[in-house]
């Protein structure tokens, strides 16, 4: 007597080896890193063909003979953020550059702050130590008049109409960049710099001041 087999109608599962999945791993890791080239590309093609759009972005926050340095910096937080990051994560491109760049204003607006305040101190060669201040012709001379006076300030300023008076005669910045460096309002910002201006140019004080820099000719 014959005995019936019966069929259960599934058809087996393919077995994979060790080489197919180390196959398709391979595949995925090769559109991964295509997918996040293509993201790195794009990008940076951005960042280069809309220059003057991000000059104008980190110029809302310094002044404009520090923007080509921060756009530098940019590139290169850039390029750092590439090797921690998937850039293919990102998004919105442009909304990613335009942070980048507010990140590094800022971060040179800091910058500046520790310099003055370096200043202030009478430790001028910490203040030397950025680039952009050593081969600024114009910032040297600011820095290196106001160190010959800076005890005289000291004795006639508050330490934050001091520090102003350095970030916005040495340093270059305007009320709203001073604000933003010291997190208080443009106006107090202004006010503050009124305010030692008019201490300066008392009478005593100005002769004194006149005195030393003549005196340093």
């Amino acid at each position: 007597m014959t005995q019936s087999v019966k069929s259960s109608g599934s058809i087996p599962a393919q077995r994979r080896t060790p080489s197919t999945f180390a196959s398709l791993r391979q595949t995925i890791t090769r559109k991964r890193e295509l997918t996040e080239a293509m993201a790195q590309e794009e990008i940076l093609g951005r960042l280069d063909s809309r220059r003057a759009h991000w000059y104008r972005v980190i110029g809302r926050k310094l002044p404009e003979r520090y923007v080509e340095d921060v756009y530098g910096q940019v590139c290169l937080q850039i390029a750092e953020d590439f090797e921690k990051h998937d850039a293919s994560t990102v998004k919105d491109v442009d909304g990613y550059i335009a942070k980048v760049c507010i990140r590094c204003a800022s971060d040179k607006l800091r910058r500046h702050t520790t310099e003055a305040k370096a200043l202030q101190n009478g430790k001028a060669q910490t203040a030397m130590g950025h680039p952009q201040a050593v081969n600024d012709h114009d910032n040297v001379v600011a820095r290196e008049r106001y160190l010959i006076v800076r005890n005289v300030m000291a004795e006639v300023l508050t330490e934050r109409q001091h520090l102003i008076y350095v970030l916005r005669h040495v340093k270059d910045l305007n009320s709203p960049e001073i604000g933003a460096a010291l997190d208080i309002s443009a106006v107090l910002a202004r006010k503050e710099l009124s305010a030692a201006q008019k201490a300066l140019d008392r009478k005593e004080v100005k002769q004194r001041l006149r005195s030393l820099l003549h005196e340093e000719r």
